[in-house]
């Protein structure tokens, strides 16, 4: 299990391989989810699969567009914004062929962060969130996912 994993990071880039497989009965590449730091550009290849949440709850298609980046919305800007611009709850699902079984896909998360000891607190003022340093914010993320355990 990974203890304080973000310190010291400011962006992390993942280079990203989703192997063909027989598809299993709802299971999903990555289950949804939000982002922790500021921004995520995401650079995907022509099979899609990346799906993101409408405000009404509903899952859609962020088919894929050559030449273009996704840009999603991760949770630190969400606290500096106030809510004025909300983390992008998204998730990877697995297209499929003819044969059944699913397309390999690749894609490139450029997960742009705030540093580690950053106090994130709300820019216009208000105490809509309490201020936070971004690694508490990821440890607590990380603990309550479990890639942290907590020492007893």
């Amino acid at each position: 299990m990974h203890s304080d994993i973000a310190v010291s990071k400011k962006s992390i880039m993942r280079i990203l391989k989703y192997p063909s497989t027989e598809l299993q009965a709802e299971q999903e590449r990555c289950g949804e989810h939000t982002d922790y730091g500021s921004i995520t550009l995401l650079f995907q290849d022509d099979v899609g699969g990346l799906e993101v949440q409408r405000k009404d709850g509903v899952f859609v298609p962020a088919t894929p567009i050559a030449g273009t980046i996704v840009v999603n919305i991760a949770d630190m800007m969400q606290r500096w914004t106030s809510d004025r611009l909300v983390s992008t709850v998204h998730r990877v699902t697995f297209p499929t062929r003819d044969d059944g079984r699913t397309h390999e896909r690749k894609s490139i998360a450029f997960f742009v962060d705030p540093d580690s000891e950053t106090v994130v607190e709300c820019l216009d003022g208000s105490t809509k969130y309490k201020p936070l340093k971004f690694i508490d914010y990821v440890n607590k993320r990380f603990s309550e996912t479990g890639l942290i355990v907590e020492e007893t």
